[in-house]
């Protein structure tokens, strides 16, 4: 296999949520992955003034030195460029493999769940308690066009 096919196969994706950027790592993640993914990531906060940077390990078994020196590494970049970085869904013993490596992570937070990774970097869903009311099949006579047979509504008046 080919450098640029071993490259494209194994491209981690960095997604823009909502100002954000999240990297959800998983597998076994070379050298020259790793390399790619921190020249990706750092391009990508500086093009989109990132608010924040969310990498998430639930889809990683082991997390090997190497690895645990490019995460330490890119939270402390992020953080010199301006982003607060996140690490999420750490197995025990992925947090325990971190914790005995003596990386200093002084530059990542860290949270549970990628949902608490967001709130920590200031996104909440506006949208958590919702009534939902089956309506049935959608009804001209009713002046309902829309395809869906559910709408919510919430308690809020407002989004804040």
């Amino acid at each position: 296999m080919d450098d640029d096919r071993a490259h494209f196969e194994y491209r981690t994706p960095v997604i823009q949520l909502w100002g954000r950027l999240v990297v959800p790592l998983q597998g076994d993640i070379t050298d020259e992955v790793a390399a790619a993914l921190v020249d990706d990531v750092l391009r990508r906060i500086r093009d989109s003034a990132a608010a924040g940077l969310v990498l998430d390990v639930t889809g990683m078994w082991t997390i090997d030195s190497h690895l645990c020196h490019v995460i330490a590494g890119l939270a402390t970049a992020a953080h010199l460029m301006g982003t607060p970085t996140v690490l999420c869904g750490m197995s025990g013993a992925i947090a325990i493999t971190l914790q005995t490596m003596g990386i200093d992570f002084r530059q990542l937070h860290t949270a549970l769940t990628l949902e608490d990774a967001l709130e920590r970097l200031g996104v909440t869903a506006c949208l958590r308690d919702i009534d939902l009311e089956v309506q049935g099949p959608p009804s001209p006579d009713r002046g309902d066009l829309s395809d869906g047979y559910a709408s919510a509504t919430s308690p809020r008046d407002t989004i804040p």
